[in-house]
């Protein structure tokens, strides 16, 4: 795979112009010019020189800072959600403390609901949950995060469409629990990219952030110009997850895709073929999800149907895509998940 720019040393606004424009790696300028390139991104012929330096050229970043601005609680007191500079740090040997760390598991108190993501959410491992709105995906998902609260490990809350409000996080969390979770609100896609690269450098700066919720992460990539850019962007994201040794969570809207009967894409003028609700992050002719590495992630499946029952199936697992596990019934109460007996 092609390194993606944002593991270059260029300013923060330089990324933010090419991702605009689909650059996400250094393959994506191969045989660009510095004419082409400052007429295609608007920028002087200097900064394009400087860009395809450092894709020529490579050059180790130099420590930069940004500062991360979230909201307070509705309580006003801002100790519950923490305005923070990231700094880029460099990086350590591992301690004993770090090793240990990495053997943490984020769990629920339903062991059944444990099951379906193979016993709980290690380091390294993604989930996307999946669902309309109102079925549930934002309750499943702090489930995981008192689980990595009761083990020690902060949580940062990427909160792409302002829908995990502080007062949701604390209603749900312990008085002593809620100094563990960070959050940051971006607005579009520009805006998430453009953390998303200081994000190696904020978690270094907060070395107990195990887990990361990007809290509707389909929204991010609602008004993207077109599939050729959203797809090199979804590619951008799965690299940079790639890199980090940290848990993965994103909840996701579904949107309404057309299919032939074998599973692969249609479209209006296929015959037979039948629309279907999947998860709007899903590219590609098998469905496969876009953002996270298929061989380390899971998928869940939510839904209700027209008498209130919920329900949720399992998607995908490491390694490949488990269409065919069968639907279970939920409940949730009092803001608890909790499969409902077989």
């Amino acid at each position: 795979m092609s390194k993606p720019l944002s593991l270059l040393p260029l300013p923060s606004n330089i990324l933010l112009i090419l991702n605009k424009a689909g650059y996400a790696t250094v393959g994506d300028l191969k045989g660009s010019t510095v004419d082409d390139l400052a007429a295609e991104l608007k920028v002087p012929i200097s900064e394009a020189a400087k860009i395809l330096q450092s894709v020529e050229s490579r050059p180790v970043a130099t420590p930069s800072t940004t500062t991360i601005y979230t909201e307070p609680s509705t309580n006003g007191n801002e100790d519950t959600i923490e305005t923070a500079t990231a700094l880029k740090l460099f990086p350590a040997s591992q301690s004993a403390a770090v090793m240990l760390a990495n053997l943490k598991i984020a769990k629920t108190p339903d062991e059944a609901l444990n099951n379906l993501v193979g016993g709980g959410l290690r380091k390294g491992t993604c989930l996307e949950i999946a669902g309309p709105p109102g079925s549930g995906k934002g309750s499943l998902a702090l489930e995981f995060i008192r689980g990595a609260v009761d083990e020690d490990m902060d949580v940062l809350i990427v909160d792409c469409q302002n829908s995990m409000h502080p007062s949701r996080i604390v209603d749900a969390l312990d008085e002593n629990a809620k100094h563990s979770i960070h959050r940051v609100c971006t607005n579009g896609y520009a805006e998430f990219f453009s953390f998303l690269n200081q994000l190696p450098s904020y978690l270094s700066s907060h070395p107990k952030i195990s887990l990361v919720l990007f809290s509707v992460l389909s929204s991010a990539f609602q008004l993207i110009p077109n599939h050729t850019i959203k797809s090199r962007l979804l590619n951008l994201l799965k690299a940079k997850l790639t890199t980090l040794n940290i848990i993965s969570i994103a909840t996701v809207q579904l949107s309404t895709k057309l299919q032939n009967p074998d599973g692969s894409a249609a479209n209006f003028d296929t015959a037979g073929a039948k629309a279907i609700m999947l998860p709007s992050l899903n590219v590609g002719n098998d469905g496969e999800s876009g953002w996270f590495p298929l061989q380390r992630s899971y998928g869940i499946l939510l839904w209700r149907e027209a008498d209130g029952m919920r329900y949720l199936r399992v998607t995908a697992v490491p390694m490949s895509k488990n269409s065919n596990a069968k639907s279970l019934s939920f409940t949730i109460d009092d803001g608890r998940v909790r499969l409902s007996p077989v």
